[in-house]
Formats: structure tokens, C-alpha cells, sequence
């Protein structure tokens, strides 16, 4: 647990700069700006966060917050020096130079989107379009997670005020929760939530730097930083000289630690299909609360704030330690890894690294490579897993279970366990199911109503050394022993401060409704939960299309739906679509993307940015896809989607719209930067496919995508790319989401166009539909010799150029559509001969997507 003095300390780094949102906010406090209370506090932004202090910190801690927080530009006690520097080691560049801080002066006035500043793809921010968010509380809505032109003078006075009102309004039920009861952690984590809300779109600074960082990135990185910098070994004498250039610092003053859990992909897929629907979310599910409790786990275990979390996700997370922490790590390490391997028996691991940071190192473009080196770092430590365990590790090769036994082998995942059991309808084919496959099932089942997320920490205690005959827990179990005990509530749970809790709304409306108490701390937690249920509706659907022995297999209604539901719900051929799909170069953009200006605060503000879009905008995304079902089906269910990357199984006509929508939106969240992107790759596969295998293909078609080479006129360009139907196609080729019929010149486009020319409202004009097939002919003969063309000049500087060969596969396309003598085709041989037969490149995708959609 951590000491009264490092939560203080973080909580002043959390509102040291709070003053600035009130300035601009014209909130005047109850201090009087004059030349006393600036020789006191220097800028009346400091003056301002002490006022905040005063007014809305509870009693027990007001005093010396007020103190800390407000004296950060003219410290005069220990703690202010530790808040002070780790201001400036935060920001990471010079001050803001506030000379003027009249909030009606002509500086800007919103935040910068953070993807209007970065470099990538050789395009730097002199060649985008700068674009603000705008200042509304953080909610998964179009009109607020998007960044827009920056709005007329008044109009921003007017949205600061009004979301001061709201922020204030918080502030007051968040103060009286802890009036009675006051309890640290709870107030600190409580509040760093309501400014995730509130200050997630304030800037920090808008007069001389950047205006691309919120306050809610510089408080919390601040608050991390003012944390570890309280160690008793440094002295006042020390901090004052650290705090006079800390440019030039060679003195470690934080540990940047990693964590990364391997093996999670052989952990989700590596399931029969026997029963794997209803477990699939529930593993992925419990892999993100992984790395909450892992996270957490190592908070507790270091004695640091919440606020030292950097960030979680995907499998992953980042915080900022003590530099002295190194030594504990590995004693830490151990535990993680006793618990794992106790309860996963090899099959999951966590690594964790760390790289000590330099004060010098937090200027320039030192933190980037600080984090390059940590991810370094993780990689070496993951090709020895287990390996801090020694001696242990030889009861890992001794024989486990009693080797072959059927009846003791789940059918789901195959491990043997005691308590397996054969589980299913009365009269239906039963399946044998170990408890950990069946508190899966639970949980994948829970999670389909869930609008509540509860967290309890429980009491640690220390790890046993793995012992092979003590049978593996269930996820809970596992959680529990990391010191987390989670629940999944569609009701609003009971709210009672006897111990310290954690409720988080799932959705945006549910959040409205939650109120703090002194041990209770509330908020958002952004998580693509989409998971389609069976209906009535669905079950006399399938009854008409699937043939009685699948149809029998089916779930109940009210029960997550199977894949062979999602299957048979496609449009024209009856098939599933597996899509995964991630950010171009994410490695790169926080290596490099920054330039001389990668500081601590824009690495965080990154993070929380690309996190925000695929854990919370690409629910939206696939509500509206759903939407576009004339029949009201919900027909995508998640596997994953958080961090920079998504997984999808659907039917396959949806799955391809959802990949295009993704994308498109991706341009408009990224400020429309031309150098921020994402690759997928789509495979279609029948619903009795083997999981781990249409894994296998997704990652093989999302690769082709980033492999490929293409040109933008002159310029040679990688990746931002599709790969469909065993063809990887740029973005830009391919099509995105407003590419209809008419629009021919891509593949998205042309689909749309030859499905229209096909279909039954053309009963009398249509195109035969041996017609589209003859087109994938004709352009597999293309695919063919540009193959060969290409092999034979391996060694040709025009290898990669992009060439449309001209052969008889033109003229025999030019012919087909030509006597196809439909309205429609005339225009397709127009665009085909006028663009040098170039529409060559997508007419096999498109003709083959239209194939499929057609068929009966």
C-alpha cells in the first residue's frame, strides 16, 4: 500500500496546472490576483490550482495539496521542489511562458489533435491539416472524439464555461463522498477519472508551445513522476540541483517498467469448435482483465499510485517506478510467474522488463528511444520464459493427469482435469467440459447484457511454488490470487464503501447514473463488448435455411449465438468472415514520429489516443454496421478490439464492410493525417472451420497486406492496405465506405456496380451471373502473367513499379462486358479501356466479391 506522502504528492501533480482550465474557464476562485499573490505563486494559473485545491480537496489533505500543487513554480519545501521538477520533466521542453495569461488573448484556444503533430511515412505536420477536439466530456460520439476545424473565439469561451459547470458539479459529489470517510486512493483514482472526462480535450498550453497535450496527459504523467521522485535517499540539496537544469541530469530519476504477456494467441484459438462460441469472449475477455490485475498487482507490490500507470492494453502495459524498484522486480517476476504457471500450466506468461530514465533523457528525443529499448528489452525476456523459476521448472516435464483419459478430457481445450464433466441440452449430444472452460462459458455469457464492471482488490499473499498435482483454478481464481476479484453486473450493483471498490459503466448513458463513494471509485471503462445473441426471430430464420441437424445444434434463444448461425446469416454465399486488422508502423510513430519533441507527456497522450478509437469508437462502428442488416440482425462478434489492433468473426459480408468502415473513420480520428493507417487482411471460411487455423489465415492475409508495394504517382508506399479473396489491394484501390454503385474506380465501387447489374430488380435487363464469374477468370489470367512478369525481373529496378500489363485478358474483359448488353456494363468497358486498362488491378477482387454476394 502506498504511504500517505507519495498519493499527496501524486495529487498535486494531478491538479498542479488545473488553474489553467479555470482561467480560461473565467472561474476566479477565492484569491485575489496582486502583486502579493504573485510574488507567492508566480503565474496566476498556480495561484488558481491552489484555489481549486482549497475549494474542492476534503480537509485531511487540502492543506499541504494547496501548498504543493500551487507553489510548483516558487517551491519553498521539499514537496514542492518534487512537484515542481516532475512538472518539468513531464513537459519535457521549455515552460509554457505565460508573460500573458488574460484567457481572452489570440492563442489557441482547443486542443491539437496529437495526430496533427507526428510524422509518419516522411509526412510531417507542415503538411496536414491541423484539426481541434472539441471541448466536450469524453463520450464515444462522432462529434466528440473527432477532430474538427478549430471553432470561432466566442464559441470556446462559451464550451469552456459550460464544461467547468459539469466538471465542477462532479467535483462537488466527489468532495462530499470523502467529506465523512476520507480514503487517498479512492479520491486519487476517482478524480483522475472525472479529468479523463472532463480534461481529456484541454490543453495544458496554448501560448508559446504546442497546444497538442490535455491536461489530463501532463496531471497524470506529472502525478507519476512526483511519486517516484519522493525517495528518502535524495536530498533537498540534491533535488534543488536537479531542479535548476534538468537538461542536464545524468542521474537516474525513474524506472520505465513493461509488462507483455505471451502466448495469448494459442490461448484464444487453441479450442475445439465443439462449444467454442459461448467460451471464445469469456478467454478474451479475461486476457484484458489480465492485464488490469497484472498491472495492479505490480502497483501494490512497488507501493505506487494509480497514477503510475501509463498505460494497459492488448496484452501489454507501461509504468513509471522508482529507479531503487529495479531490484524488487525480480522477487515480483517470480510471484507473477509462480501464479501463471500454477494456473495455466505454460500456456500464458508475462515478462517483465525495465530501463532505467536519466533526467537528461526525458528532453529531446530521448524517451522514445527509452521506450524502443524497453520493448527490446520484453522481446529478450520473453525467449526465456520461465526461466526465473530455476528448479521449479523440472516438475513442468513430469507426467501431469492420468495420461489418455477420455472421460477427465474437456472437449473445449482439451487439458485433462478431475472435475470434467459432460454438459448440454436434455437430448441433445452432451460435451465434456473442465470448470475452467465452463466459468468461460459463464463469463462469454454474462458479458452479452453486461453494463457494469466491478473490481475488489483482495488481500495478496505470497505465491507457492508451482506444484503439478494441485489442479489449475478457474479465471476467477487465478485473478484472485493477483490480489483483483472481478464482476459482471447487467444491474447497477449494490453501492456500499465497506471495502474499496471500483464500478465502471460500459456505455456512456449507464455512466451518468453512477455516483462516488468514499471507497467506491466510478467511472468509464471504454471495452468493444459486442457479442450477438440468438433471437426467437434468428431461430425461425435458420430453420428455413439450415438443414435439420445443424439446425438442432443451435443454442437456445437468448444464448450467444454459434458461428454457424453467423455463417448461415451471410448475404449470398453462406460463409464467415474473419477480419484482423492493425495500426502501420505503431513502433515507428512513438519512435520516431515525435522528432526532438518525444516527451513523456505526448508518448502518454498517443497511447491514450489510438487506445480510445479501437477501445471505444470501434463498438460504435460495429453498432452501426449492424444497423445496416434490413433484417435488424446482429450478425459481428468480437473476439478483441483494444490497443492498436482488432480481431473479428462475422458473417463475411459484414466483416468486410466492418474492415471498410474502420479504415475510413481511422482517417477522420487521425486529424487526416495521410501517414496514419491500418492494414487488414479478411479470409472466409466455413462455420466448422478450425478457429486457430482461421487465425492463422487472418494473420496470413493481414501480412500480405503489409507487405505490399504500391505507388501513389511517383511515390513508392507500403502497407495501408486490404487484403480480400487472396488479393491484397491499397486502401485507396480497394475502396472505402462511401464507394457505392457508380463509383468505378474501385473495387468497392465496381462490386456494388456488378451486383446491381445482376440482381433481381433488373430481372428483365440483368447480366447473367456467368458473366461476373467470367470476369474472375479473365482476371486470374492477368494475376497469372503479372506473376511471372514480376519473378522474371527479380533482379529489375521495375520490379515494383506499378505496371499494368496489356495482354489478351483486356480485350477478352473489354469483349464480356461488352456483350453483356445490360445498362451499366457500357460505362465499366468505357472506364476499363479509358483508364489504359488499369481497372485490371481491383476487376477480379470486385468481380469475385460480387460472386459472392449473388450467390444463392
Amino acid at each position: 500500500m502506498t504511504d500517505e506522502l507519495t498519493d499527496q504528492l501524486a495529487l498535486a501533480g494531478l491538479i498542479h496546472d488545473i488553474g489553467k482550465f479555470m482561467l480560461r474557464a473565467a472561474v476566479s476562485g477565492n484569491f485575489t490576483w496582486d502583486m502579493e499573490t504573485q510574488g507567492d505563486f508566480g503565474y496566476r494559473h498556480a495561484m488558481l490550482s491552489a484555489a481549486f485545491a482549497e475549494q474542492y480537496i476534503p480537509e485531511p489533505w487540502r492543506s499541504r495539496v494547496k501548498n504543493m500543487a500551487g507553489n510548483h513554480h516558487r517551491p519553498q519545501s521539499r514537496e514542492d521542489l518534487i512537484v515542481s521538477l516532475a512538472d518539468m520533466l513531464s513537459a519535457g521542453e521549455g515552460n509554457d511562458g505565460t508573460e500573458d495569461e488574460d484567457p481572452r488573448v489570440q492563442h489557441r484556444r482547443q486542443l491539437l489533435s496529437i495526430f496533427s503533430v507526428l510524422e509518419a511515412d516522411r509526412i510531417g505536420q507542415s503538411e496536414t491539416e491541423r484539426r481541434y477536439l472539441p471541448l466536450r466530456p469524453l463520450a464515444v460520439e462522432r462529434n466528440v472524439l473527432f477532430p474538427q476545424k478549430e471553432a470561432e473565439e466566442e464559441e470556446s469561451w462559451h464550451a469552456y464555461a459550460k464544461l467547468w459547470e459539469s466538471f465542477e458539479r462532479d467535483l462537488q459529489r466527489l468532495k462530499a463522498a470523502h467529506d465523512a470517510d476520507p480514503d487517498l486512493p479512492s479520491y486519487l483514482e476517482s478524480l483522475l477519472l472525472l479529468m479523463q472526462r472532463y480534461l481529456w480535450c484541454v490543453p495544458s498550453a496554448c501560448y508559446r508551445n504546442l497546444p497538442d497535450i490535455s491536461l489530463y496527459d501532463h496531471g497524470r504523467t506529472t502525478a507519476a513522476l512526483a511519486a517516484v521522485l519522493n525517495r528518502a535517499e535524495v536530498d533537498d540539496v540534491t533535488l534543488t540541483r536537479w531542479r535548476s537544469n534538468p537538461q542536464a541530469v545524468d542521474d537516474n530519476l525513474a524506472l520505465l517498467v513493461g509488462g507483455d504477456i505471451s502466448g495469448v494467441q494459442d490461448f484464444i484459438y487453441t479450442i475445439t469448435a465443439r462449444g467454442a462460441t459461448p467460451t471464445l469472449r469469456g478467454r478474451s475477455f479475461y486476457l484484458q482483465m489480465l492485464t488490469d490485475a497484472l498491472a495492479r498487482f505490480l502497483l501494490r507490490r512497488l507501493e505506487l499510485p494509480v497514477t503510475n500507470l501509463i498505460y494497459a492494453g492488448g496484452g501489454s502495459f507501461f509504468l513509471l517506478a522508482r529507479p531503487g524498484d529495479a531490484k524488487r522486480l525480480p522477487g515480483i517476476q517470480r510471484e507473477i510467474s509462480r501464479i501463471l504457471l500454477q494456473q495455466h500450466g505454460g500456456e500464458l506468461y508475462a515478462a517483465l522488463a525495465d530501463v532505467p530514465v536519466a533526467g537528461r533523457k526525458f528532453f529531446g528525443d530521448s524517451m522514445s528511444r527509452k521506450w524502443d529499448d524497453l520493448h527490446e528489452a520484453l522481446r529478450r525476456k520473453k525467449l526465456r520464459r520461465f526461466a526465473e523459476l530455476d528448479d521449479e521448472l523440472a516438475a513442468l516435464f513430469e507426467p501431469i493427469g492420468h495420461g489418455g483419459n477420455e472421460d477427465r478430457q474437456c472437449q473445449v481445450c482439451g487439458q485433462e482435469h478431475a472435475e470434467t464433466k459432460p454438459e448440454g441440452e436434455p437430448g441433445a449430444e452432451s460435451i465434456r467440459k473442465c470448470p475452467s472452460c465452463l466459468a468461460f462459458e459463464k463469463l462469454g455469457d454474462d458479458l452479452r447484457n453486461a453494463r457494469y464492471l466491478v473490481l475488489e482488490e483482495t488481500e495478496l499473499t505470497d505465491s507457492q511454488p508451482f506444484d503439478p498435482e494441485r489442479p489449475a483454478g478457474t479465471w476467477r481464481e487465478t485473478l484472485e490470487r493477483l490480489g483483483l476479484r472481478i464482476a459482471i453486473c447487467e444491474n447497477a450493483p449494490q453501492q456500499n464503501s465497506e471495502t474499496r471498490r471500483h464500478v465502471f459503466a460500459l456505455d456512456d448513458k449507464t455512466a451518468s447514473g453512477l455516483h462516488p463513494l468514499s471507497r467506491v471509485v466510478v467511472g468509464r471503462r471504454f471495452l468493444v463488448n459486442l457479442v450477438p445473441t440468438l433471437t426467437e426471430a434468428d431461430r425461425s430464420e435458420l430453420r428455413q435455411i439450415m438443414t435439420p441437424a445443424e439446425w438442432e445444434e443451435l443454442p437456445p434463444a437468448g444464448k450467444v449465438k454459434s458461428f454457424s448461425a453467423l455463417e448461415n446469416q451471410s448475404t449470398g454465399i453462406k460463409r464467415l468472415g474473419i477480419l484482423r486488422m492493425d495500426v502501420d508502423n505503431l513502433g515507428q510513430l512513438f519512435q520516431n514520429g515525435f522528432g526532438q519533441r518525444a516527451t513523456l507527456s505526448r508518448i502518454a497522450a498517443l497511447s491514450f489516443a489510438v487506445s480510445l478509437y479501437f477501445d471505444g469508437w470501434v463498438s460504435q462502428v460495429v453498432n452501426e454496421v449492424n444497423r445496416t442488416d434490413e433484417q435488424g440482425r446482429d450478425r459481428i462478434y468480437t473476439i478483441y478490439s483494444g490497443g492498436d489492433d482488432l480481431f473479428f468473426v462475422g458473417s463475411w459480408d459484414a466483416m468486410i464492410e466492418l474492415a471498410v468502415r474502420i479504415r475510413a473513420d481511422l482517417t477522420a480520428y487521425a486529424a487526416r493525417h495521410p501517414g496514419i493507417h491500418a492494414s487488414a487482411g479478411v479470409v472466409l471460411v466455413g462455420g466448422k472451420y478450425p478457429l486457430s487455423q482461421a487465425a492463422q489465415d487472418a494473420a496470413g492475409a493481414e501480412e500480405a497486406a503489409k507487405n505490399l508495394v504500391w505507388w501513389n504517382g511517383d511515390i513508392k508506399k507500403q502497407k495501408d492496405a486490404i487484403s480480400f479473396l487472396g488479393t491484397p489491394l491499397p486502401w485507396r484501390t480497394f475502396g472505402l465506405e462511401t464507394d457505392r454503385a457508380g463509383n468505378l474506380e474501385t473495387a468497392h465501387g465496381l462490386m456494388h456496380t456488378l451486383v446491381k447489374l445482376c440482381s433481381d430488380e433488373n430481372r428483365d435487363t440483368a447480366a447473367p451471373r456467368a458473366f461476373v464469374r467470367a470476369l474472375t477468370d479473365i482476371h486470374r489470367q492477368y494475376a497469372d502473367a503479372q506473376e511471372k512478369w514480376r519473378k522474371d525481373q527479380a533482379d529489375s529496378e521495375w520490379r515494383d513499379r506499378d505496371q499494368v500489363l496489356l495482354g489478351p485478358w483486356a480485350w477478352r474483359a473489354a469483349y464480356a462486358l461488352n456483350r453483356a448488353k445490360v445498362d451499366g456494363a457500357k460505362e465499366i468497358e468505357d472506364m476499363l479501356c479509358s483508364s489504359d486498362y488499369r481497372m485490371m488491378e481491383w476487376l477480379g477482387v470486385a468481380a469475385g466479391w460480387a460472386d459472392l454476394y449473388i450467390r444463392r
